[in-house]
């Protein structure tokens, strides 16, 4: 068997980015992996060293049969698709995707947030990962922040905003579209 260490990648940086979704206006899904994201887009900043983490779950029904009480069938069940991730940036933009459903404004001290227990957010996300020349940029048309990690006050680190995205599928029943910027697929 025959190793090829070209083809072994290792998204070592890039970006997370969605969009205001109280803002007017269409927003374009990207259609490759190298072309400048929408102007609606908004990178969420920094993210922790832990990168993206990305999950597939897919339950399976299990049917056996009578006879030598044998497995004869494991029919597909509940499918679910999440990134988890931690912004590192305390932002206006950060701190409305933390606390949906919550006012928070600008004031001359910094901001200020009322907050309320969070609210249905499903909103575009783009997840892009670099490696060298190559790139692979996921777009999650149906994506919601459904769980938030503790947010920690430390001595020994920097504070986090911990998200768990999970995506919904589109009227086309795709639930990411995936966009490889990489040589070693390209066709000829």
């Amino acid at each position: 068997m025959a190793v090829d260490i070209e083809l072994i990648r290792a998204y070592t940086d890039g970006l997370v980015a969605t969009h205001d979704p109280t803002s007017p206006g269409v927003i374009t899904p990207p259609t490759n992996a190298s072309s400048p994201l929408a102007s609606g887009f908004r990178e969420c900043g920094a993210i922790s060293d832990g990168g993206l983490n990305e999950s597939t779950k897919q339950q399976r029904k299990d049917v056996f049969i009578w006879q030598k009480n044998a497995l004869v069938r494991r029919i597909p069940g509940q499918f679910e698709k999440t990134w988890k991730f931690a912004a590192a940036e305390t932002s206006l933009f950060n701190l409305g995707i933390q606390y949906p459903g919550s006012v928070i404004v600008s004031t001359t001290e910094g901001a200020r947030v009322e907050e309320k227990p969070p609210t249905q957010d499903i909103r575009a996300w783009v997840l892009h990962g670099v490696d060298d020349a190559r790139a692979l940029r996921l777009y999650v048309p149906k994506g919601e922040v459904t769980e938030r990690g503790d947010v920690v006050w430390s001595g020994e680190g920097i504070t986090v905003y911990e998200w768990t995205l999970t995506g919904y599928l589109d009227t086309n029943g795709v639930v990411a579209y995936r966009h490889y910027l990489d040589p070693a697929m390209a066709t000829p």
